[in-house]
């Protein structure tokens, strides 16, 4: 693909401006359409977001690896997760062999609001007006960005990958005392 030259900074200042509102836009949008879809089970896309990391994660799920995973501050963190106690989607215990580490995991509410969210039926339309081949080439756009910006930033792609590289079942194993009687 031939770069584009421009006649001057200020075409390409006000291109790169326009993409950008673009992406921006286009995330927000689904995000709202998120919202709509999640709000008739009183949770959040950040909240359905780290049910799943929390899920992912199974026993190594902690605030700071949940930080890290959703690209979040730690203080946005904490406020989540201790909003997700008192609804009674998650448990916070104390590790037993490190004091200051908080372990996280699902209760059974917690589990069954992590089944609804992987269940992201309002993003099936969305993104189904595009063929497979142009879906892995969103992808593939996305994943280049992505990396140039970890490296502008100085992060490592890999400590922020994880909840993508696990699979998502609705079906899956009930994670340890989250069994229904």
């Amino acid at each position: 693909m031939a770069k584009k030259r421009y006649a001057n900074n200020a075409d390409c200042v006000v291109d790169s401006y326009k993409l950008f509102h673009l992406l921006r836009q286009t995330a927000d949008a689904i995000h709202k359409s998120r919202e709509y879809e999640l709000k008739k089970y009183n949770l959040s896309p950040e909240q359905a977001g780290a049910l799943v990391c929390i899920y992912s994660l199974g026993p190594k799920a902690t605030p700071a690896e949940l930080s890290r995973w959703l690209f979040r501050e730690r203080n946005s963190i904490t406020i989540l997760l201790n909003r997700m106690h008192r609804m009674g989607l998650i448990n916070k215990t104390a590790d037993t062999k490190r004091k200051n580490l908080i372990r996280l995991s699902l209760t059974p509410l917690g589990y069954e609001a992590y089944k609804r969210s992987v269940e992201f039926q309002a993003f099936f339309p969305l993104i189904d007006v595009l063929p497979a081949k142009k879906r892995q080439q969103l992808w593939d756009l996305l994943q280049t960005i992505r990396l140039n910006v970890f490296q502008g930033l100085r992060l490592d792609p890999s400590a922020y990958s994880g909840c993508m590289d696990q699979p998502l079942a609705i079906d899956a194993v009930e994670p340890e005392g989250a069994a229904r009687k």
